[in-house]
């Protein structure tokens, strides 16, 4: 996978940058899930790349960012790496159901419209 010019350097301010305080692992279930320290994640994906599914299962809430002393952008990171897999053509499997629901959820047969008009 070739990731985009922006997409690595931001992994490597983090990368760099990270102190390992684990601030942002507290409460986030995604970095606990997938990560020792975001530092080591960091430098996993410069040296050899994630698994698609790792940027796919944050939730880009930007609590991580919230939390850091450094006010580092996992979040952003993760956006991008997920930006780059799309140019790639890599959707997920896992996500093909997404894919029906945006088409269903837009549909007039499964949407309305009530604006109230009492007329």
């Amino acid at each position: 996978m070739d990731y985009s010019e922006k997409t690595i350097e931001m992994a490597q301010i983090i990368a760099e940058n990270c102190t390992s305080c684990k601030r942002c692992m507290k409460d986030c279930l995604f970095l606990q899930t997938y990560c020792e320290d975001p530092q080591k994640m960091f430098h996993r994906f410069l040296e050899e790349g994630l698994e698609p599914i790792i940027p796919y299962s944050c939730m880009l809430c930007g609590r991580c960012t919230v939390v850091c002393p450094l006010k580092l952008k996992l979040d952003e990171a993760f956006l991008a790496m997920r930006q780059d897999l799309i140019k790639e053509g890599l959707p997920l499997k896992q996500l093909k159901s997404v894919e029906m629901h945006q088409k269903l959820s837009t549909s007039k047969v499964f949407s309305a419209v009530n604006r109230g008009d009492m007329k």
